[in-house]
C-alpha cells in the first residue's frame, strides 16, 4: 500500500485528482508482476461494475504516462503499462505471445551510462525487449 500512497502524491503533485477510475487503474498495475495491456485493464474495470467509455481510459493513462506515474511500452503494436519501478526487460515469445519480466546485469546500466556521457545525451528511461519463442513454444533443431 506504501507504494500506492506515493503514487497518488506524485498524482496529486502534477496537479492531479484521485479518481475511483484512476485509483483502480494504478490497482491493478500494482497487482500484476509486469505489464498489462489496454484491453486487460479496460476488462478489469469492466469486471468491477466501472463502465468507462475507451476515451477516458485513453486519457487516464496518458495522463500517468505523461506525469511518469507509469511506464508505456509498445510491443508488437500492442500497448502495455506498468507501474515504474524496478528496472527490467522482457522476454516476448513471437508464437504464444507470452511476456516475461527478466533482469539483467549491471553491465548493461554501466553501458547506458557510457553513451549518455559520450553522447551528452540524458537518459530518462530505455527499453530492451528479446523478442523468440519460449520453453512451450521452441523448435527443437
Amino acid at each position: 500500500m506504501l507504494q500506492l500512497t506515493s503514487l497518488y502524491n506524485n498524482i496529486r503533485a502534477s496537479g492531479g485528482r484521485i479518481t475511483k477510475i484512476r485509483r483502480e487503474i494504478l490497482q491493478k498495475l500494482a497487482d500484476v508482476e509486469c505489464l498489462i495491456s489496454h484491453a486487460e485493464i479496460l476488462q478489469y474495470l469492466n469486471k468491477i461494475q466501472l463502465k468507462p467509455d475507451r476515451s477516458t481510459i485513453f486519457r487516464e493513462l496518458l495522463f500517468l504516462v505523461k506525469n511518469n506515474i507509469i511506464i508505456k511500452t509498445t510491443i508488437l503494436g500492442v500497448d502495455y503499462y506498468e507501474i515504474r519501478h524496478d528496472h527490467h526487460h522482457h522476454l516476448i515469445c513471437l508464437r504464444c505471445n507470452v511476456i516475461e519480466k527478466v533482469e539483467i546485469c549491471s553491465q548493461i546500466e554501466e553501458n547506458i551510462s557510457e553513451i549518455a556521457r559520450n553522447w551528452q545525451f540524458n537518459v530518462i528511461n530505455h527499453t530492451l525487449e528479446f523478442y523468440g519463442y519460449c520453453r512451450n513454444c521452441r523448435v527443437e533443431d
